[in-house]
Formats: structure tokens, C-alpha cells, sequence
């Protein structure tokens, strides 16, 4: 029997099996609205336990605030300032704005 390893490609058409991460979590932004700045985002953060509702406001100079639930985790807000704000610096590099939709998972939380 021949082993056979997964190449990207494989990797590519795997499916998310359900609508919780098994590990870490998912960060789901969306923009409420097209033009900015500022750019305003409402989203949820998805771990194996639960869904927090999220709120994240990005200005002009790239300075982002994020709102998240009480009862979500104490490490979640600045994660997520952190992604955001990688996401502002990578678009203004390109001269576009900030993603419409983002959709990331991390590993630890």
C-alpha cells in the first residue's frame, strides 16, 4: 500500500466540520459599512465553548479599538487589535482599504 501525503491542494478543498473550532477560535469581521475611515466592523469570536459578539472601530491612522463581551476571554480583545491592525498596515502598503470580511483562526487564545 502506497502512503499517500497531503499536498496544499488537499488541504485547500477540506471543509470546516461544523460551526465551532475544535481548538483555539475564529474571528469573524464583517464591515457595517463601505466607506471610511473610520471602518467599522461587527463580527463574533468563535471558540470551542461559546460565540462572543465583537465590535471594532479602525481610524485613518490605523489606531483600532475593539468592544468585546464581558464574559469572553481576557486575551481576546488584544488578539484581535493585534489581527486588525496587521490587516490596516498590509492594506495601506497596497493603498486600498482594510477588508471588507475577515474570516482567521488562531491556534491559542
Amino acid at each position: 500500500m502506497v502512503e499517500r501525503r497531503r499536498t496544499m491542494l488537499d488541504l485547500q478543498k477540506m471543509a470546516i466540520a461544523g460551526d465551532r473550532p475544535e481548538s483555539g477560535f475564529r474571528i469573524e469581521l464583517e464591515q457595517s459599512h463601505d466607506v471610511g475611515p473610520p471602518w467599522e466592523y461587527q463580527g463574533f469570536a468563535v471558540t470551542r465553548e461559546a460565540r462572543f459578539p465583537l465590535g471594532v472601530h479602525v481610524s485613518g491612522d490605523g489606531s483600532v479599538r475593539v468592544e468585546v463581551a464581558p464574559n469572553a476571554p481576557e486575551a481576546l480583545a488584544e488578539k484581535l487589535r493585534r489581527l486588525v491592525r496587521v490587516l490596516w498596515k498590509h492594506a495601506r502598503l497596497d493603498g486600498a482599504p482594510p477588508p471588507r470580511r475577515v474570516v482567521r483562526w488562531r491556534a491559542d487564545l
